[in-house]
């Protein structure tokens, strides 16, 4: 199963569908709001998000899975392990939002990086873009994060071509495919998102780990570039000890994925590899 970050879409990942697809069952999942999926009038929540996953996998008679997340996507298949255990094999967590109340600015380079005010804009304004500079905290670090409302704001009344042709500008080293589906998902996030209550620290995201008992590999950012810091992934260590594989990419930014496509394929193939020894 594979799970976006905020204002992306189940688009979003045409580097990995097309190494899976056939092979097995692939899910790349809408979270409400995004994708055309509808946007309750409640809450914005994480276990809300967690919830409609472990419907879906239910639905579909496809658990206990390898559940793969990006950023939003890497704390909502956190809480699905931790409240329906049962249908998840492993993780694999790409740079996930483990914000803090303390939380200060990092690098919201594809809009997903919740709870801080971005310096930088991609794509007329939205903070999606590669080069996004780090900003300050956001009054409510677990509400909703500064640069949402901005960002739905900058696409409204746009192509997704024109959506793209900035994107290109702004993610020179983006595959053409990896800048499409980024488009499309930004041309379809419901502009609503920005106005619904949002709760984004409904765990310590990293101490809860220690109740995590399926395999977890944790794709990082270099130093500066992304959400989780080297004292949190330390402490991932401490929490899970051989449960954890943690992969750093020194250089690389927030979408890790996007920016180093291969080297993100072969960790994939090794954490797929663990779940299959271990069903």
């Amino acid at each position: 199963m594979l799970l976006h970050g905020l204002t992306d879409s189940s688009t979003c990942w045409p580097t990995v569908l097309p190494r899976y697809a056939g092979a097995r069952p692939v899910v790349a999942l809408d979270a409400r709001g995004h994708g055309g999926t509808p946007l309750p009038d409640e809450p914005f929540t994480v276990g809300a998000l967690a919830a409609d996953a472990a419907e879906a996998l239910r639905a579909l008679d496809l658990g206990p899975a390898l559940v793969v997340g990006h950023s939003m996507g890497g704390v909502t298949a956190e809480e699905l392990a931790l409240t329906a255990p049962e249908l998840v094999a492993g993780l694999v967590l790409e740079d996930p939002a483990w914000r803090t109340a303390e939380a200060s600015g990092v690098d919201a380079a594809d809009g997903s990086v919740v709870g801080v005010a971005t310096g930088g804009a991609g794509a007329g304004g939205a903070p999606d873009g590669a080069g996004a500079a780090p900003g300050g905290a956001a009054q409510d670090p677990g509400g909703v994060p500064d640069w949402l409302g901005p960002a739905i704001a900058a696409v409204q009344g746009r192509t997704v071509e024109q959506i793209a042709a900035q994107g290109r500008l702004d993610n020179p080293a983006w595959s053409a495919a990896e800048v499409e589906g980024w488009a499309q998902a930004k041309a379809r996030v419901d502009p609503r998102l920005a106005e619904v209550p949002h709760d984004w620290l409904g765990r310590d995201w990293v101490e809860a780990l220690a109740d995590v008992r399926v395999p977890v590999t944790l794709l990082t950012a270099g130093p500066g570039l992304g959400v989780v810091s080297e004292r949190q992934a330390a402490r991932a260590a401490e929490l899970l000890g051989d449960r954890l594989t943690h992969v750093p990419f020194p250089g690389v930014g927030h979408n890790i994925r996007r920016e180093a496509p291969e080297q993100y394929l072969a960790v994939l193939d090794a954490a797929l590899a663990r779940a299959d020894a271990a069903a």
